[in-house]
């Protein structure tokens, strides 16, 4: 199991100014001979987004937040799953009453569910084969914001070879779907440049396509630990000697200088200084669990190397450095099978005899029936404890890396409960989108269908209107 991150508080130390400097170009004063000052100031800052799939549902009585508002006041006590978000409630907005299009199973509920999750249409057939009906948002998103090429990250936590209703998240414009990559490792290896990112290399989302040549996350923490002024040092002295400028602009620029020198200089980081924004960089990867995983096996114990809440984390760490590196704009990650046979361990199951999630989510040992068992019931709360923990400590990793202003990371289930059900299907978004979405609240969406959420985030993603899905919004959710 990945040990928690404490970190709740930021500030600007050096390391932080250092890449902040870098990213912004050190904020260079208003030169009155040189209007086109940045590139900064003529493009939008990206939105990163990131869909991530639950299976087999919530036990919804000890799921969501006991009352409605601010989640800060909501999330500070009680025994709902949810609270184990607390510590990230200012960044969070959970939506209840949000419906599937199918509102129950036409054939199997997983795999259709799987099949509406991220499309918001019906799906195109029925039954464990479900296909989509059209494209997934993170398709959407991509091919209006990556390079040419690039396509989104697909990533699975679970048994991707169990023979039955497997990877079914990621779906092109066909609807077809986008074949995932269910090891941590790889994903690492293929950002630290360890693995290729080039012509003939690894396309690390699937979908037949080989991306562009990249610049590697190692050179990226190269390029960070220069001092941003060391490295952006011949560029001033070369405007500093340009001849549009005047001897005022001039000076301006050497006194600006002087001072981001002089503050680079005297700042420091104490040892119980609040913790930095990591940025772009190795810090915070939990290289030693990464290790653990490099001969990937499937494990059916939830948290162990290999196991599904392990392979969640993993994911979730890579995929904010990804975005931090601006190396990908969008990804998804399917949490479990379609039928998940992974064993938590938790007090109810070990009562019932350790049974898969599918079946203590059926309440009963049966892949088709669904029973009434109180202890199954039980276990699956328990169940939905666990996994609210894993997705706080995976936020950890987009709040560390300063993504809470350039981010959305949508939790959602491709149920909402056992018994098949599509209605009021868990939403809980953390990130505000680039300010596009409301925050710090748990709202009911009135039974708007998926589509309408999706084509918001496809809207934030894209920095304009989208018509995503049928378009539309929640109004209750937007900032």
């Amino acid at each position: 199991m990945i040990g928690s991150s404490n970190r709740k508080r930021h500030v600007v130390n050096r390391r932080a100014f250092l890449y902040g400097a870098g990213g912004l170009a050190i904020g260079l004063p208003y030169l009155e001979g040189m209007p086109e000052r940045s590139a900064w100031a003529q493009t939008n800052t990206p939105v990163f987004s990131l869909f991530i799939c639950g299976a087999c549902g919530v036990e919804p009585k000890r799921f969501w937040p006991s009352g409605s508002g601010d989640l800060t006041s909501l999330l500070a006590s009680g025994d709902k799953a949810v609270n184990q978000l607390k510590d990230h409630a200012a960044n969070l907005l959970i939506i209840k009453g949000i419906n599937y299009p199918n509102g129950g199973p036409q054939g199997c509920g997983h795999a259709e569910g799987l099949a509406q999750a991220l499309t918001g249409v019906k799906p195109k057939s029925t039954g464990s084969k479900a296909t989509a009906g059209g494209p997934s948002a993170d398709f959407v998103i991509s091919k209006a914001v990556n390079p040419a090429g690039t396509d989104p990250l697909a990533l699975y936590a679970g048994n991707i070879r169990n023979g039955y209703i497997a990877e079914r998240l990621s779906f092109d414009q066909s609807g077809n779907t986008r074949a995932a990559v269910d090891t941590p490792y790889k994903l690492y290896q293929t950002l630290m440049g360890v693995a290729p990112t080039g012509s003939g290399g690894v396309d690390p989302g699937g979908g037949g396509m080989t991306p562009p040549p990249k610049p590697s996350v190692t050179d990226e923490i190269l390029l960070r630990r220069k001092s941003a002024v060391d490295y952006v040092h011949a560029e001033l002295k070369s405007l500093i000697q340009n001849p549009k400028l005047s001897a005022a602009d001039k000076q301006r620029l050497q006194q600006h200088f002087d001072s981001v020198r002089q503050v680079e200089i005297t700042m420091t980081v104490g040892p119980d200084a609040p913790v930095a924004i990591l940025g772009c960089g190795q810090e915070g990867l939990d290289t030693a669990g990464l290790q653990a995983v490099s001969q990937y096996r499937y494990t059916k114990t939830a948290e162990a190397a290999g196991g599904m809440e392990n392979s969640v984390e993993l994911h979730m760490q890579l995929v904010a450095l990804a975005f931090a590196c601006n190396l990908n704009r969008t990804a998804t990650l399917q949490a479990g099978d379609g039928t998940d046979a992974t064993i938590y361990d938790v007090p109810s199951n070990k009562s019932l005899g350790n049974w898969g999630l599918h079946f203590i989510s059926h309440r009963t040992q049966s892949d088709g029936a669904v029973g009434q068992n109180s202890t199954a019931e039980a276990a699956h709360a328990e169940i939905d404890v666990i996994r609210m923990k894993t997705l706080a400590r995976g936020l950890n990793h987009f709040r560390d890396r300063g993504l809470a202003d350039k981010c959305v990371v949508l939790w959602t289930n491709h149920i909402a409960e056992g018994n098949h059900n599509m209605r009021s299907v868990p939403q809980i978004l953390w990130g505000n989108g680039g300010g596009y979405f409301k925050q710090g609240q748990f709202i009911d969406g009135g039974g708007a269908g998926n589509a309408k959420l999706l084509n918001m985030i496809v809207s934030a993603a894209t920095g304009s209107a989208a018509n995503f899905a049928g378009g539309g919004e929640i109004a209750a959710a937007k900032a």
